[in-house]
């Protein structure tokens, strides 16, 4: 290990303890630890697979070894110490372009996907997991002046789930949490972003309880803790597809932390809510979220309007239609993190379509390299010819000190390279070292800029870092760090820019704010804030300027490695080659479809795809997606049931588990058609004997089995304790297919006459009044 970790990084194997911290001491990032492991599968080909999410928790160099030892069927050695780091080196990333479905670009599996709004119905099933032990926690947080936890406390307590308003989330016997921030009144687009703080700050705060771990000789291995976690926001009710209070775009990353955290909770059950308050009273509010747990099944994302519409989220695939260029030869464009990375390779393009003024700004100090650095590349080369260098000056670096030094000679080397390669395209561009968090500095570049180069014509906001943790070892430092540089960064340029005639307002937003992704919440809800302000932006614009938020998928160039590609294309992620990414920026910003502001642009975005295949709630026969629903069934849900009893206690007819077992299937796939359902098993009836006293509880399970066209899908029927009752395979296709046609004769039947006997004879044909429907037999 120490030799592959020293060829990887450059650091010479006798610097190199076990007791070293990956990232703080190290700076081996999640990329780089993709690396490694491939380059440990070459040197010993007998290593089982190694599990990179469990990999992505080790620390130290020493966890590591213990863990592939783990795999060898090796004890571990003595535990190393990790040495937690608060001042991690984190990366700056540009992040990615895509586009549109040109011939090249689909062939390569890449596509241009609108966000839009689809009216859905609720299933009439409870999201699972509101029934059971413990307390569902109820929460603003904030001022909840209008009492909105208490009621929606009490609105679910009527209906048998064990609910609780508070103003901070305790320690204890926790099932679940309902956050209500977003639904508080703000005074402004900084009062609204605060919001985003105190969700993720709940989230870590439960964030344990979501992830049960149990140790496993020396390494931590993740189980789901089960529960219920719910967001609930007002941009519209329809999470920005409609019209809502522009303020309220800051807050709209509550529905980006609801996504991540389906992903790294997988046995938790997540919704975010999206509710128009309109004129409506705390009571109202209460009652349709309330009404939405308690039947709207297992949809992620629903905006309830304020006229009772209901609508989910679909990402359309579009093509990319170019109108008329809104940037003309001499317009000056400020680009935030457009000198480095894949945000730089788009400019670039860019550069090419018309005579511009760039102005990039970033954090790389433009330093002189030492004489001995030149004419050599390379992180590894750099770093081993800086240690020489020091050594012979009878210095003694540790390895975190040169990896800062090799950073910031490989930044300022590509800022150059950046700043020439716009220049031959036919463009001009400056360089400007500012914090872009910085309102301050901001404007006194800008202003330097308008007093040389004219007015502000464009923004690209494409600066952005990421910190890769899980919710549960996330520091608020480290959320603020992510958050703040590409939220605040925005803030900033539009209020520097406030007086500027601005034609283009375009923002690198990424895949991550639509799917989520494990272990970047804080850069999820950041860019979501980006995609909602860009919508809001547009509508206060009006048709003066085109604005645009393009959600990257990941990129093949930069930090993607080959072993990374491999990984990324395991899991069905498109990469957006360099040069077709360009090209897709310069179509989204020459004026196409000005309407369609909200976009990803690379592979079809699909949460699943980004999913760890060593899920903790996965099975071997499992390929895809799998969730459950509650149904609760008593005398006031279903009071016709009294009517379906044998020795006076109602049973659950068979024809009503069909009807769930299809309403789930069909929420497993809206778009697609359910064509059948295969071998029902009745493995035992349901006798509700608690039928007049309460509810009670069940819970239909689904898990995916196989995929292409449809689906096929397992669903179970059982209680809370795991007991099954019904069991069948479902099949779901693309579209509805023809019934067979049969040729064969078919017998000619007579049934005998019935005569005057009853038809429900209180045996065979128990019947009450209600279930009575067989009027006669002819």
């Amino acid at each position: 290990l120490l030799e592959v970790v020293s060829d990887k990084t450059g650091y010479p194997s006798e610097m190199l303890t076990m007791e070293m911290d990956l990232e703080g001491d190290l700076g081996i990032d999640s990329i780089k630890r993709v690396e490694i492991l491939s380059a440990m599968d070459e040197l010993a080909p007998g290593l089982p697979e190694l599990d990179i999410t469990v990999m992505a928790k080790l620390a130290t160099l020493g966890q590591v070894v213990d863990y592939m030892n783990e795999q060898l069927g090796g004890g571990a050695n003595e535990p190393a110490s990790a040495t937690a780091t608060a001042d991690e080196t984190v990366p700056v990333v540009e992040e990615p372009p895509s586009g549109t479905p040109t011939p090249a670009q689909g062939a390569l599996g890449l596509g241009r996907y609108v966000l839009e709004a689809v009216q859905q119905p609720a299933i009439g099933m409870a999201q699972n997991g509101l029934f059971g032990d413990g307390r569902i926690l109820v929460t603003v947080v904030g001022d909840d002046a209008t009492g909105l936890a208490e009621h929606v406390a009490t609105a679910l307590e009527s209906r048998g789930v064990a609910a609780q308003a508070v103003t901070e989330i305790p320690s204890g016997d926790i099932r679940g949490v309902i956050f209500l921030g977003g639904l508080r009144e703000v005074s402004d687009d900084l009062d609204a972003t605060r919001v985003n703080r105190e969700a993720f700050e709940v989230a870590s705060a439960v964030a344990a309880r979501f992830e049960k771990k149990e140790a496993g000789g020396g390494v931590e291995k993740k189980e789901a803790g089960g529960g219920v976690f719910v967001t609930v926001q007002d941009t519209g009710g329809a999470f920005g597809t409609s019209d809502f209070e522009a303020p309220r775009a800051w807050l709209a990353g509550c529905a980006g932390l609801a996504r991540t955290v389906a992903q790294e909770w997988p046995g938790v059950s997540v919704k975010a809510i999206d509710i128009e308050r309109a004129e409506r009273s705390a009571e109202q509010i209460a009652a349709a979220i309330a009404d939405e747990l308690l039947s709207g099944g297992p949809d992620l994302e629903v905006g309830l309007g304020a006229t009772g519409r209901r609508v989910v989220l679909r990402s359309r695939p579009v093509e990319v239609v170019r109108g008329t260029p809104v940037l003309k030869d001499g317009n000056v464009v400020v680009a935030s993190g457009g000198a480095r990375g894949v945000t730089a390779t788009t400019l670039i393009e860019l550069a090419g379509e018309a005579a511009l003024r760039f102005v990039l700004l970033g954090r790389t100090e433009l330093q002189v390299e030492p004489d001995c650095c030149d004419g050599i590349d390379g992180d590894a080369a750099l770093k081993r010819e800086l240690l020489a260098r020091a050594v012979s000056l009878g210095e003694k670096p540790t390895p975190a000190v040169l990896g800062r030094q090799v950073s910031g000679i490989l930044a300022a080397r590509e800022v150059r390279a950046t700043l020439a390669a716009i220049e031959k395209a036919g463009s001009q561009a400056r360089y400007m070292a500012v914090d872009v968090t910085s309102l301050e500095s901001v404007s006194a570049a800008l202003a330097q800029v308008r007093a040389e180069w004219g007015d502000i014509a464009a923004i690209v906001h494409g600066a952005g870092v990421i910190a890769d943790k899980r919710v549960a070892e996330k520091t608020t430092e480290q959320w603020d760090r992510v958050f703040d540089t590409k939220v605040e960064g925005l803030r900033t340029l539009l209020a520097a820019t406030a007086s500027d005639p601005l034609v283009l307002l375009c923002f690198f937003s990424s895949v991550a704010a639509r799917c989520g992704n494990v272990g970047q919440v804080d850069y999820a809800m950041a860019n979501e804030v980006l995609n909602k302000v860009a919508v809001a932006e547009s509508r206060r614009r009006g048709g003066a300027c085109l604005v645009k938020s393009l959600g990257w998928g990941p990129w093949e160039g930069g930090m993607v490695t080959p072993q990374l590609k491999a990984h990324f294309e395991s899991l069905g992620v498109a990469l957006i080659p360099l040069e077709v990414g360009a090209r897709m920026l310069v179509d989204e910003v020459s004026g196409s479809a000005p309407e369609q502001v909200e976009l990803v642009l690379g592979g079809e975005p699909k949460a699943e795809a980004l999913l760890s295949q060593s899920d903790p709630q996965s099975s071997p026969e499992t390929v895809g997606r799998a969730f459950a629903v509650d149904v609760v069934v008593g005398s006031e849900t279903h009071p016709y049931l009294v009517d379906h009893a044998i020795q006076g206690t109602p049973v659950v007819p068979v024809a009503m588990v069909i009807e769930w077992f299809s309403r789930t299937a069909k929420a497993f796939g809206p778009e697609l058609v359910l064509a059948r359902l295969l071998d029902l098993k009745v493995l035992r009836g349901i006798s509700l004997q608690g039928f007049t006293d309460g509810n009670e509880h069940f819970v239909v399970r689904c898990r995916q089995l196989c995929n292409g066209q449809g689906a096929t899908l397992a669903l179970e029927l059982a209680d809370h304790g795991g007991g099954i009752y019904y069991r069948c395979i479902a099949e779901l296709t693309p579209q509805r297919e023809r019934p067979p046609h049969h040729t064969s004769d078919v017998p000619d039947l007579q049934l005998e006459a019935w005569g005057d006997e009853a038809v429900y004879d209180g045996q065979l044909l128990f019947h009450g009044p209600t279930f009575q429907v067989i009027r006669n037999i002819g």
